[in-house]
């Protein structure tokens, strides 16, 4: 499963860059975790700038099948799951946590 994560996480970023339009918005795939039987793929994804991840977010559930359509064209799998993107705010936490921690060293 693994493997196939990643080659849908790498196959699906370069499908995104070249169909999906959003000026000013850069989109990062940070993770894919497909079930067992391939039926579905959680899509976690960042966005900056921060202020427009719902807007993203939403876009890309939008063109959820026509990414899953082009995906298709480029993995070869029995079945090519069905996407669903969801934000991954990991990275923008882990920088607040050590923003965070940053100031309690001053402080100290």
């Amino acid at each position: 499963m693994l493997k196939v994560n990643e080659l849908i996480l790498q196959q699906l970023g370069a499908v995104i860059s070249r169909v999906v339009e959003m000026p000013g918005i850069f989109v990062t795939i940070t993770r894919v975790s497909a079930s067992a039987d391939l039926k579905y793929a959680t899509v976690y994804c960042s966005v900056m700038p921060d202020d427009k991840l719902g807007f993203a977010i939403n876009k890309l559930n939008m063109l959820a099948k026509r990414l899953q359509a082009e995906l298709a064209e480029k993995i070869v799998l029995r079945s090519v799951p069905r996407l669903e993107f969801r934000s991954d705010t990991s990275g923008k936490e882990a920088s607040d946590i050590d923003a965070l921690l940053d100031r309690i060293k001053e402080e100290i």
